[in-house]
Formats: C-alpha cells, sequence, structure tokens
C-alpha cells in the first residue's frame, strides 16, 4: 500500500502518510544481494536463507551493476560479510553514492558483518565502532534481544540466545547529535577479545540495530544469524520489517486542524523554552570572535547580550549547557567558554529549533533546515520501531520542490497559503529553502493574519547596525505578517505526532 494523504476538515487532526511495501503486500520482496569484491563465501549462507521464505526473491548484483543504476528495480539492498571497504572499493565512488541514495529515497538496508560496518565507514547511521582493532575472532556468543528487538522477532528468542560470531563491528552508538537515533534491537552478552583485541569492551555493547537515513530503514547486524540455524527466523523476521516500512510517497503527508484543534502538550512547552534560550542573558569575559571571521563582528567583552550566541560550527548547544558556560560574578553572568570563531557554543537557526522539541521529545535528532522539508528525514519510534517522519505539512498545500519554497507558494496562492497558516499552532514552524531558514511558531492572530515567532537570526552585513546596538540576534516572540511569510516564502511545518512515544 502507497503512503497516501486523507484530510478531512470535519477531524480535530488527521494525520496523514504510512510507510507500507506495496510489494510486500502482494508477496514478494525484492532484494539485492551484493556479489562482488569484499564478500565472503558465507553469502551464501544469506541465500540458503532468504530461500526459505516464499514472500522474499533475491538477485546478486556486482558493484558495475549498482553503479548502473540496479537498485532501482530492488526494496531493500543487503551486503553480507566480508569486508566493508572492500565492498566499497569494489563499488566504487558512485556505487556507494548509489546505495545511500537508494537507502535515503526510502528503501531498505541489510548489512550483516562486513554488511554492518559499511554505513559506519560510510557515514549514514549514527554509530561508531569503538576500537580500530577488529580482528577479534571467530566464536559462538550470547546475545540478549531488547523489549523492542523482541516485538520485531518473537518472544520466542526471549533470554540469551546463542549466535555466531565473526569479527564484527563493536560499537557505540547515538554519539553523533545531527543523526537519528539508532535502536538497539540485541547486545551482546558474551564476547571474543583474539589477537590483540582489547577485553571487556564487547560485553553489553549493541549487536543489532535499527536506525533511518533519509526516509530510509537500515538494519545493521554484527554476528552472523544466518550461520547459526536457530536464529535463522531472526534475519528473516528483520527483513521482513525492514520491508514493512519503506516508504513510497506520492505525496508528502499533512495534518489539518480546525478551529477546535489545540496545541499538543508535549511540542507545545518547545515555544517557552524556545524563548529562553532567547532572552538568556550574558557576558563575555574576553572577545569572542564572530564564527564567520570575515564579518569582524566580535561579542565583545564586558558587554551584555541577549539570547543564545550565533554560530554554526559549535552549534550543538542547548539552553542547559549554555548556563553551565556562565558564571556568577557579583551577580552578572559571565560567559568563560572559548572564544575562538570555531569553538565559541552557540545555535543557529535550525538547532535552536531543534533543541526546543528535543526538550520534550528526547530521541530527536539536531536538525538543518534541509532536514525539515515534510516527509523527509524519518526517525525509529522508540517503542514500536516503526519508521514515522519527522515533519508534516500544515495545510493542504500542495508540495513540489522544496528547495525553491517561493514556487512552493507561487503554485498554491495566496488563499491556500492563508489557510494554511491559520492552521498553525504553537511549536509549529516555518521553513524556507534554498537561503535556508526556520522560526518557531508561538501563536498566530488569524484575524490580523499575524504569526509570532521566536528565531535565532543570525546577521549580515545589512543589519550589522541592528546587532551591535542590540546585542542579540533573536527575535522574541515577533510578529510576522502573512504578506511577509509568502514574500519570504515560508512554508508551514508541524512536527509529527506519531512520533512521540505511545
Amino acid at each position: 500500500m502507497k503512503r497516501f494523504c486523507l484530510c478531512s476538515l470535519f477531524l480535530v487532526a488527521i494525520i496523514c502518510g504510512f510507510c507500507n511495501n506495496s510489494n510486500a503486500s502482494e508477496g514478494k520482496i525484492r532484494i539485492a544481494l551484493y556479489k562482488d569484491g569484499g564478500v565472503s563465501d558465507g553469502y551464501k549462507n544469506d541465500v540458503a536463507v532468504i530461500e526459505q521464505d516464499p514472500t522474499l526473491v533475491y538477485e546478486l548484483v556486482n558493484g558495475q551493476q549498482i553503479r548502473d543504476g540496479v537498485l532501482k528495480n530492488f526494496d531493500i539492498v543487503f551486503l553480507p560479510g566480508g569486508s566493508g571497504k572492500g565492498q566499497a572499493a569494489s563499488m566504487g565512488e558512485d556505487g556507494v553514492k548509489q546505495v545511500k541514495e537508494f537507502v535515503k529515497s526510502g528503501k531498505g538496508y541489510i548489512g550483516i558483518c562486513a554488511g554492518a560496518y559499511f554505513p559506519i565507514q560510510q557515514e549514514f547511521i549514527n554509530a561508531q565502532t569503538k576500537d580500530p582493532r577488529w580482528e577479534r575472532g571467530s566464536a559462538v556468543l550470547m546475545i540478549e534481544f531488547s523489549d523492542l528487538g523482541l516485538k520485531i522477532v518473537g518472544d520466542k528468542f526471549k533470554g540469551q540466545q546463542e549466535v555466531h560470531y565473526g569479527n564484527g563491528p563493536v560499537m557505540n552508538v547515538n554519539m553523533i547529535p545531527n543523526k537519528p537515533n539508532v535502536e538497539v534491537l540485541a547486545w551482546y552478552r558474551t564476547e571474543t577479545a583474539k589477537n590483540g583485541t582489547p577485553e571487556g569492551i564487547q560485553v553489553n555493547s549493541p549487536a543489532i540495530l535499527l536506525t533511518t537515513y533519509g526516509k530510509g530503514t537500515v538494519v545493521t547486524i554484527s554476528p552472523h544469524p544466518e550461520r547459526t540455524p536457530a536464529m535463522n527466523e531472526v534475519l528473516l523476521k528483520l527483513i521482513h520489517h525492514v520491508a514493512d516500512n519503506l516508504c513510497f510517497d506520492e505525496e508528502p503527508p499533512c495534518v489539518l486542524r480546525t478551529e477546535t484543534s489545540q496545541p499538543n502538550p508535549v511540542i507545545a512547552p518547545a515555544v517557552p523554552y524556545m524563548d529562553a534560550m532567547g532572552s538568556v542573558e550574558w557576558i563575555p569575559e574576553k572577545d569572542v570572535s564572530w564564527f564567520n571571521t570575515s564579518k569582524k563582528l566580535p561579542f565583545r567583552a564586558g558587554e551584555r547580550y541577549r539570547g543564545l550566541p550565533y554560530t554554526q560550527d559549535a552549534r550543538y548547544t542547548n539552553l542547559e549547557m549554555f548556563k553551565e558556560l556562565l558564571k556568577d560574578v557579583d551577580g552578572q553572568p559571565i560567559y568563560t567558554g572559548p572564544t575562538e570563531s570555531d569553538k565559541y557554543r552557540g545555535t543557529d537557526c535550525s538547532s535552536s529549533c531543534s533543541y526546543s522539541w528535543k526538550h520534550t521529545i528526547p530521541y530527536l535528532p539536531i536538525m538543518k533546515t534541509w532536514h525539515m522539508e515534510p516527509g523527509d528525514w524519518h526517525l525509529i519510534h522508540p517503542q514500536t520501531g516503526k519508521t514515522v517522519s519527522i515533519f508534516r505539512r500544515v495545510g493542504d498545500y500542495r508540495f513540489t520542490d522544496f528547495h525553491e519554497s517561493k514556487d512552493v507558494i507561487a503554485e498554491n496562492g495566496r488563499e491556500v497559503m492563508e489557510r494554511c497558516y491559520d492552521q498553525l499552532l504553537p511549536g509549529d514552524a516555518l521553513v524556507k529553502r534554498p537561503h535556508g531558514h526556520v522560526v518557531m511558531v508561538c501563536r498566530v492572530d488569524k484575524a490580523a493574519k499575524v504569526v509570532y515567532i521566536t528565531e535565532q537570526g543570525g546577521t549580515n552585513p545589512d543589519d550589522r547596525s541592528q546587532f551591535l546596538s542590540d546585542h542579540q540576534t533573536w527575535r522574541v516572540q515577533y510578529p510576522f505578517t502573512y504578506d511577509k511569510l509568502i514574500e519570504d516564502g515560508y512554508l508551514p511545518i508541524a512536527i509529527n505526532e506519531d512520533i512521540l512515544t505511545k
């Protein structure tokens, strides 16, 4: 069943769009199983497991075929054991790009051992190896499934389970704030540490991961269930879970609201948090170089500023982290953090909004404006394991090319866009591209056709004097007319309520 959009003004809010696989519903899931340089003979075990399930069909594909675009014919790309770097080398740079774009577009990825190294090495999952010494050896180890893992593979696998291991990655996860969280489906409970590899780092480290890349669903498996007969079923269930969460968007999902719609109690607290980020006062102990040194705009020592400083470099700073850098000196909030242009701590527009939502939705990533295309970036719901979009359209505007949001507005027309702005609620956002910017919605005065917003705005040479006189890069509870929103090209978006823990 394809993702679809149903909109009705008779409902308080209709959430539109589901990830599903049309081919799976027809009984066939198409798998591209990689067989080229860097793949060991163990791929034959993967073939044997896949052939146990009549709903799965596979083809062996090589690097040249991937470079030629063969993946368009498949639902899932499957990278087996061997060497992750070797597989990347045999695909070539263009082939790796094809794999990443395939997954990002809403398709699936399964990787075993080397195939679990591959997305780490190609930087499309939120995981890192704990140690570069990988040759830990082969052994039968014990793993234990998480509660989420058991929802996917079944309670028959409750408790510790034996599985073959052969040099798969030993990982830390969720160390990178600007990538979607991975959910751990299974943990190692024992380890092997041969060939001078470090002891003690594998026990209780992740063994099986579930995450997203763009719209796509990714499962990586460090051990070898295909070489463990009792675990073959696990591999098949993981394949089906990925297939059940493929996304085929005909149109990005939307939410429609009526006069009685109320702010979501989980999302709405983003507004006072954003306001607090824009209102905190601080005094630099020393001059702080502007992140773009060519503008020659320091935060000057001894002068009082309002709102977290603007930066696009060390932008991973929420309100609590910034306050830790403030020292009370005779009742004055003195900033004592880094002062170099690439190190001082602050936010930009998108990280400010991200941290405000993350304040009550902790598994949200820290996003850029291009991640905020409705229906584009997805994450794993930590309770259900389902792949869900982060953002939806507010209202029924037709959506074409997000990278030219003024074109989207021109195509829909003023009447449609004003009707969509009317439906905004506290905690929603307005985003524009290609010159990326995003602002938080605080409230809407429909009669006056005004949206009140809070934004981390930065500055440019044209408003340098305003920055120097106001000592802030923020506008808090600032009125934006509908006319100005249309002129500037702002599209209304909302956090998808389906991502909230239920």
